[in-house]
């Protein structure tokens, strides 16, 4: 078989996908050893778009030293209507109103669109005198978080599940990249789901594996759900809250981190940062995928939703679900069928690996516990992060009438 001549792509192999329906590999072009986006040809592009839009998380290894400035371009290869803004916006989240600010992101100097993320205090890092960023765990935000003795063991949750958008004035983003700069060696954490099963997970290193996010597919949750809970989804709108971030900032989380399980600490609209509803998020529960139009995607932000307008296709007649808790309860019944052991992917970083991932394909999440080493400078890690909002609302898989298309509240 002749030497390939452009870039390719492999499935990782089937004990890392399990039923996740997630993760290939990317192979840059002979000769190419950084990415180089000016080098590679239309097939080339087409081919990466094609292995991230059939697994949804694509890697590419040892591309340590590859410039800031690459990332928000490369995001357009498979968002050409991407902005040249951060999803978060301008200018890091630092508003303590909103739950976001508590990770301290940065933002690199040489491409306002790409966050720096981790865990640790950096000194004279890219022209920033100094940054601390923080990686958050389930401790700070679920309702009943792991025991001491767990902690001790080695288990660790998923923090919160969720797509990068505020849910505000932006539209989420096709993609988000991450890339690793630094990861440190820790010893490997444990998640445990229903029914017993257990999931290791490395929760960092330096020559070889390290692990900062956990992914499942909303093709493999649609997949999962009752052939009427599927027609409900494909009928369905969600609206997500007010300023939605600011809504859930003082909310606990279930085990899971799928849902905010009980009601009554939700911050009031009258408390929040000015808003305005035609600025407030709204999307199809069920969204297309640009290459897979016959794939349906189940893409809810559980926490944050508000409101469920349901349309019934033969009659037109609509109904509105607007009581918080039950709208909560009714996206969790369908979402929690994921939550498995062989549903979740989660990655192992190597140092330099560059990892996309469809942000309107998949939900993700931060895991693992490293509060007890963010003093500890030989723990420290880094990432960088790019995550820029589209011009383009997310289409229905379903078209039918009433759908608003512009991805915000009609007024």
């Amino acid at each position: 078989m002749p030497e390939p001549t452009s870039l390719i792509f492999d499935l990782l192999p089937e004990e890392i996908r399990q039923s996740s329906a997630i993760g290939a590999e990317v192979h840059l072009p002979p000769g190419m050893t950084l990415l180089e986006l000016d080098k590679l040809t239309e097939k080339d592009k087409e081919t990466l778009r094609q292995a991230l839009f059939e697994n949804q998380v694509i890697v590419i290894r040892k591309q340590k030293g590859i410039d800031a400035t690459v990332l928000p371009n490369l995001a357009k290869i498979f968002d050409p209507s991407a902005s040249d803004i951060h999803s978060a916006g301008e200018k890091a989240v630092s508003d303590p109103k909103n739950i976001l600010s508590a990770y301290k992101a940065g933002r690199h100097p040489k491409a306002p669109q790409v966050g720096i993320i981790g865990s640790g205090k950096f000194q004279d890092y890219e022209g920033l005198k100094e940054i601390e960023v923080v990686h958050l765990d389930h401790t700070l935000f679920h309702e009943a978080p792991l025991s001491q003795d767990d902690l001790d063991n080695g288990y660790t949750r998923p923090y919160r599940w969720h797509m990068d958008t505020p849910f505000y004035e932006r539209l989420p983003g096709e993609v988000t990249i991450l890339h690793s700069i630094r990861i440190p060696n820790m010893p490997d954490q444990k998640i445990k789901f229903p029914g017993g099963k257990e999931k290791q997970i490395a929760a960092g290193a330096t020559a070889c594996k390290s692990k900062i996010r956990s992914l499942f597919s909303g093709a493999r949750a649609f997949a999962l759900l009752t052939p009427e809970e599927q027609e409900f989804a494909f009928n369905t709108t969600v609206t997500y809250a007010p300023q939605a971030y600011e809504y859930i900032r003082q909310c606990k989380a279930s085990e899971d981190g799928l849902t905010i399980p009980s009601m009554g600490r939700e911050v009031s609209t009258e408390q929040m940062s000015e808003w305005s509803w035609d600025k407030v998020a709204e999307h199809p529960m069920v969204w297309r995928n640009p290459m897979n139009p016959d794939r349906p995607f189940l893409q809810v932000h559980g926490c944050c939703v508000y409101k469920l307008t349901t349309r019934d296709p033969a009659t037109g007649e609509v109904t509105v679900m607007d009581d918080v808790e039950q709208v909560r309860n009714v996206v969790y019944s369908m979402q929690r069928k994921i939550y498995a052991a062989e549903n979740i992917y989660a990655h192992r970083w190597e140092e330099g690996d560059l990892v996309i991932f469809h942000n309107r394909g998949v939900m993700h999440s931060i895991t693992g516990q490293l509060v007890k080493y963010k003093d500890d400078q030989d723990k420290r890690r880094m990432l960088w992060q790019c995550t820029m909002t589209s011009t383009s609302a997310p289409k229905p898989f379903r078209e039918y009438g009433g759908v608003n298309d512009t991805g915000y509240v009609k007024t």
